[in-house]
């Protein structure tokens, strides 16, 4: 009976061991490499992630590669610009196991595994990035920097691995610095770059500023003529008006001093306001009149005398 369940047992265990070998599995972030008896096509790349089963034992192996992208960054490198400038950069790369076509078998057949691969890309990267040799440090980092176009054309030299499974997906240039030898000569004239072109945009700004004076002048005469004029013009109709007021008041000219002294009396009269003083002023005497008639009359013999 114990034998009988050793041999069940062994049988299970020798099952699971074959079942193990005849099966592997692909994750959703890998491209898997099938050979059988050494030998791959394009028949041999799974792309598809789940469970998948081979021959057992040594008939199948199976390659693994992560395509998720990988970053790979070059150590400081010393390069002479093309205006004689020394300076240190440092470069990085992103790139991926290529998952199109043909390229996971060919990555297997350039690299045995992805830390080959990133050995062998860092030489490459480290003699692409030689290509900032033929920029001007101003079209480095100057005003109107080139360094975008530096880092596509690194990119583009790097492209060259394409053939081997790799896919270059960026580059960028993340440190450039000078030489200590060279850093105050070169700070000496960045200075004196920047002063020129800070007194240019002074004298730029100088020459708007006097435009703008000129032409807010130029509408302040043209407001203050317009002004004047419409003054002159509003003295003239008021004028006009006044003299037919005069020509109407010189008719009966007794009434016209009435007039006034009412006038007089309504503005002295418009606030709260005591007055103690002689009836006998004019044209306070108006309030003694018992009537039109007895003002006027007393006007009149006051003229006469």
């Amino acid at each position: 009976m114990k034998k009988a369940t050793a041999i069940i047992v062994g049988l299970i265990i020798l099952g699971v061991l074959i079942l193990f070998s005849m099966t592997f599995t692909v994750a959703y972030n890998q491209v898997a490499i099938r050979s059988t008896f050494g030998k791959v096509d394009e028949a041999s790349i799974i792309r598809e992630p789940g469970l998948h089963f081979r021959l057992p034992f040594f008939a199948d192996s199976v390659s693994l590669y992560d395509t998720r992208l990988q970053i790979l960054e070059s150590p400081l490198e010393n390069i002479q610009t093309l205006d004689g400038q020394q300076i240190v950069v440092r470069g990085f790369m992103l790139w991926r196991v290529d998952r199109e076509g043909e390229g996971p078998l060919q990555f297997y057949r350039s690299y045995p595994d992805l830390t080959a691969a990133r050995e062998s890309l860092r030489s490459q990267f480290r003699d692409a990035i030689t290509l900032l040799s033929k920029y001007d440090f101003d079209d480095l980092l100057g005003k109107s920097s080139h360094l975008a176009e530096a880092e596509q054309a690194v990119l583009a030299r790097m492209n060259s691995v394409v053939s081997e499974g790799v896919k270059p997906v960026t580059v960028g240039i993340s440190r450039i610095a000078f030489k200590e030898s060279t850093t105050s000569e070169v700070v000496g004239r960045m200075q004196a770059s920047r002063d020129t072109l800070a007194d240019s945009e002074r004298a730029r700004g100088s020459a708007e500023a006097e435009r703008i004076r000129s032409r807010a002048a130029g509408v302040a005469e043209k407001i203050l003529a317009f002004a004047s004029q419409r003054a002159q013009e509003i003295r003239t109709e008021g004028e006009e008006l006044a003299a037919r007021y005069l020509t109407e008041m010189g008719k009966d000219e007794q009434l016209a001093i009435f007039l006034l002294w009412v006038d007089a009396l309504e503005q002295s009269l418009s606030e709260n306001t005591t007055f103690i003083i002689d009836t006998d002023m004019k044209p306070w005497h108006l309030l003694e009149a018992e009537g039109t008639g007895d003002v006027l009359s007393s006007e009149g013999s006051g003229a006469s005398q």
